[in-house]
């Protein structure tokens, strides 16, 4: 591996929403709020359907641009054990162009990892 990068990772989730949503729940038009309370998340989503889900952060983001370019890298970052964390994974190996062999490992921790095949992974 010639790159690793370790940062938060983030899942965008893309809802459609009318003005009257954005003021009951006190948010600000064509911005992102970062939530971290699981039941606020719920409390927002609850009457919501989730249009897509985006794997991001901004090294994860570097990572796969540089992956892109045909460098080899990995990416440790810390995600839930369900349906986004899931995702966030997903999202991150569909984003591989160079299709090279990517293992991860789910635990509290997560890996992303982009190698050649004849590399070793643990």
């Amino acid at each position: 591996m010639e790159i690793l990068g370790i940062g938060n990772a983030i899942v965008d989730v893309i809802c459609k929403v009318d003005d009257e949503f954005i003021t009951k729940n006190n948010l600000t038009k064509s911005t992102m709020k970062l939530i971290f309370d699981d039941n606020e998340f719920k409390n927002l989503l609850s009457n919501l359907k989730i249009e897509k889900t985006v794997s991001g952060g901004s090294v994860a983001n570097s990572i796969v641009g540089l992956s892109q370019l045909g460098n080899e890298v990995g990416f440790i970052g810390k995600v839930n054990d369900d349906e986004l964390g899931s995702k966030y994974e997903d999202g991150l190996k569909q984003e591989d162009e160079t299709k090279k062999k990517m293992t991860t490992k789910k635990k509290k921790m997560s890996r992303f990892e982009d190698s050649d095949e004849d590399s070793e992974n643990d």
